[in-house]
């Protein structure tokens, strides 16, 4: 699901860092059945609105809405949007949106028989009440489709593509809706390359800009497997405007470099940026940057490259591993975020999980345990051309096991041209200097943990404190599902068991 927001929370403790002002804390909710959290949809002037996933079967599924008042944080009533849409098929919640009071729910139907299956379009206003219902498109069971919301709240673009790896002339369609669901225009698009394979990773849409849709084509020629390398990333932009039909295809290459990860934003004003992770052993590894900055008229108007000093690598490797590694393992790139004065920060994390399985002869049971491993932060920052200014580390440490790391990762909080990161952490850590980097405590099976809040401006990290804690809190940050919904703050969930809490964390107005 495509929801938008996040996690955290304690009792009633109540602290201000840097230019955060002094938090609104919810009182405990309790939930009475298990679910899913899928974030933060949406605001008003009076409520905040939640969205949680309950599946029993097919045919029984739960969306429950949730409101909150703005006041207090204090839950208000809540309301499952989910019903069977038509007899024939069984119907999958996939997207939802929040605009001006208006819930926007896309679904994919499938039928119990050989059906094609449907995209439909509900409308719900902001009391759980359907005002619309519709179907907007249909899917092969051959494709992948994407829905976007546009950036303008302006409607909605769908895009399908093959999802088989096939050496032809790849297309992607595509239909862009208003907010009522009625089209507004299709194109198919394609590629005057024969691909074996096309994936979207990223799409940009907004009724007043062309259409961006970041792709990889996945090459592999020699048609081998090979999971460690990146032998079969090649990267591309397809830049489309619809007024005219007109497309522009970027394949993005680097000299002597492969590309490890790729973000993209627009700034508004007719420019589109490009920037990521390279390394130069064609391994899933990271030892530099890059960056590209592409005109309204689909010209480069800016690109770098950088490669990280020797210096910057001994933050994450000790002086033994730098003997024998020269690149940074499993660091998978999470956002790129743009500042209010054009300059920018790649955000990423050291992630990797793997299973473990244990073969008792005595019983002749084997058991599988799923090891998730969220750690250390890089933060990347750049100026407005594009070039490479600084990197730091930010160390973390989160190991579970068979909880899909539900309580890992970490959220931020961004505004104009500071970065607030939260993350669960251990308590000691605050103890230690920014820059002392292996001496840091983990937190195993989210035990004894502790909620951080990282603080980074344009020119350092600035300072690590514990945030809103409290000894006896029990209410876990859910990280991974959290993003902010305004420019001015954050709201976050907290769950320790089935009882959960929101604060809502605002940026402090100028004195």
């Amino acid at each position: 699901m495509k929801l938008s927001l996040i996690v955290i929370l304690f009792f009633g403790y109540q602290f201000v860092f840097g230019q955060l002002n002094t938090p609104i804390s919810g009182p405990v909710y309790e939930i009475t059945k298990k679910e899913n959290f899928n974030g933060f949809i949406g605001e008003n002037d009076q409520h905040l609105f939640t969205l949680d996933y309950a599946f029993s079967n097919r045919k029984k599924q739960e969306l429950n809405v949730r409101r909150f008042a703005q006041s207090n944080m204090a839950f208000v009533d809540e309301v499952n949007i989910y019903s069977v849409l038509e007899e024939e098929y069984y119907n999958e919640p996939k997207e939802v949106f929040y605009s001006n009071d208006t819930i926007f729910l896309f679904s994919i139907l499938t039928g119990d028989k050989d059906l094609t299956p449907l995209i439909s379009l509900e409308l719900f206003n902001q009391y759980g009440e359907r005002l619309q219902y519709s179907i907007v498109d249909s899917v092969r069971f051959d494709e992948h489709y994407h829905i976007k919301e546009a950036e303008d709240k302006k409607g909605f673009l769908i895009a399908r593509h093959n999802k088989f790896r096939n050496l032809a002339e790849q297309e992607i369609y595509l239909l862009a809706l208003d907010n009522s669901g009625k089209t507004k225009w299709k194109n198919t698009l394609k590629s005057p390359y024969a691909l074996q394979s096309l994936t979207i990773e990223e799409i940009y849409y907004s009724s007043e800009s062309p259409v961006y849709l970041l792709c990889n084509y996945g090459l592999n020629l020699d048609n081998k497997s090979i999971d460690n390398e990146l032998v079969n990333n090649t990267y591309a932009l397809w830049a489309y405007k619809p007024e005219n039909k007109f497309l522009k295809e970027f394949e993005l290459r680097l000299n002597n470099r492969w590309i490890n990860g790729v973000k993209m934003h627009y700034d508004g004003k007719g420019e589109l940026l490009i920037s990521g992770f390279t390394n130069e052993t064609r391994k899933k590894t990271v030892n530099g940057v890059f960056s590209l900055i592409i005109n309204k008229d689909f010209t480069i108007k800016q690109n770098h490259t950088y490669k990280f000093t020797k210096a910057f690598l001994s933050k994450f490797l000790t002086a033994k591993e730098l003997d024998r590694q020269k690149e940074l393992e499993d660091m998978i790139l999470r956002d790129l975020v743009l500042l209010s004065d054009g300059s920018y920060f790649l955000l990423s994390e050291h992630y990797n999980q793997y299973t473990e399985r244990n073969y008792d002869p005595r019983t002749n049971i084997t058991t599988t345990t799923e090891h998730y491993n969220y750690n250390s932060i890089m933060v990347s920052y750049f100026d407005k051309t594009g070039k490479h200014i600084w990197s730091d580390r930010i160390p973390k440490f989160q190991h579970s096991i068979n909880d899909f790391g539900y309580f890992s990762s970490f959220s931020y909080l961004h505004n104009k041209n500071d970065i607030y990161i939260f993350f669960n952490d251990s308590q000691k850590n605050n103890e230690l200097e920014l820059d002392d980097y292996f001496n840091y405590n983990g937190i195993y099976n989210n035990r004894k943990f502790q909620i951080t809040q990282v603080h980074l401006n344009r020119y350092e990290v600035v300072d690590r404190n514990e945030f809103l804690l409290q000894g006896n809190n029990n209410f876990m940050l859910r990280a991974k599902r959290s993003n902010q919904i305004n420019s001015e703050s954050i709201y976050l969930l907290g769950e320790s068991g089935r009882n959960r809490k929101i604060i809502k964390v605002n940026i402090a107005s100028p004195q």
